[in-house]
């Protein structure tokens, strides 16, 4: 469904220029449920921005392909990117509770959107808001609400609905889960599961929080530093993790199952992105390391059918 070539972007200021996503390489397969997991400031919200061409300034993107459904997005023309946006693929924000008009009912936002991207007229594009509505689980009176009058947890349904509208074959999720508290967080975690099981978009999920992938997710991608440091399939990841930062971020969950003497954490912090990394990424935190990692730059490799690491111990 989605292929990502050597992509690379970042952000430039006035003196600096942070490199946020560094040569990345991904696929992403036809209905697959892709997790991308890494501490925050490691570039996930950057390459969830990229890969769609929706990078603002001071943003840029240096180089690389995003072919969806065969097609380069970076080759197309905003009037082109336009009619294929929420149509072919739509992205449901960081922060997504808070992107909503505040002065536009909901049923006026979701219409929108419809008659913007599509040759609907408005009194066709009525009907669907109802259909949007049921899909995720809101009742019917929403529609008429403004944003300030519904939880978050609702608004964040309107935001999903409203990506799912036109029945995009893909949909990225920068962390939409991260305001809500953990009981909200699950209904709606919850109901983009059932929504991809029913409607069959490939999806991609970004998020910090590497426990949540491990019951949602096919597939886990895991990032640092602006790279993809390790892939393959979630239960391969969590059963044997390979690269040290996979295994220091498994470590660190907390267990309900055993007894707990002591949290273990990964020490150090992640390299800065405005400076070039002659080595491994990795190398300050990494106990594990050896001479080849501080002078020579670990590649993407496949060590099994599946599995990618970036790492000088395979």
């Amino acid at each position: 469904m989605v292929e990502i070539l050597s992509l690379k972007a970042g952000y430039r200021f006035r003196k600096k220029n942070v490199k946020a996503v560094r040569d990345v390489t991904l696929t992403i397969y036809d209905r697959d449920f892709l997790g991308i997991a890494g501490e925050s400031g490691c570039g996930k919200s950057t390459l969830a921005l990229a890969m769609l061409k929706l990078l603002k300034t001071p943003g840029y993107i240096e180089s690389g392909k995003v072919l969806i459904d065969k097609v380069d997005i970076f080759n197309l023309s905003q009037e082109e990117l336009s009619k294929v946006r929420w149509k072919e693929f739509s992205f449901v924000p960081q922060s997504s509770m808070n992107s909503l008009n505040p002065v536009m009912k909901i049923r006026d936002q979701i219409v929108d959107v419809i008659v913007h991207h599509t040759a609907m007229k408005i009194q066709e594009a009525h009907e669907i808001v109802y259909e949007v509505l049921r899909l995720v689980g809101l009742p019917l009176q929403c529609a008429h609400s403004y944003p300030h009058q519904l939880s978050g947890g609702m608004r964040q349904r309107v935001v999903i609905g409203m990506a799912l509208a036109l029945s995009p074959k893909f949909v990225v999720f920068d962390e939409p889960t991260t305001a809500l508290d953990v009981v909200v967080q699950r209904s709606i975690l919850e109901k983009i599961f059932e929504l991809q099981k029913e409607k069959g978009f490939a999806a991609v999920f970004v998020t910090h929080d590497i426990s949540l992938l491990f019951e949602i997710s096919k597939h886990l991608a895991i990032m640092y530093a602006g790279e993809i440091v390790e892939y393959g399939d979630t239960k391969s990841v969590y059963e044997r993790p390979l690269h040290p930062y996979t295994q220091g971020l498994i470590e660190s969950l907390p267990s309900i199952s055993k007894e707990l003497k002591s949290y273990r954490s990964i020490p150090g912090k992640p390299p800065d992105l405005s400076e070039e990394i002659e080595g491994c990424p990795f190398y300050e935190r990494c106990q594990f390391r050896k001479e080849i990692c501080l002078k020579d730059h670990p590649r993407s490799k496949q060590v099994e059918q599946g599995r990618w690491v970036s790492c000088h111990l395979y």
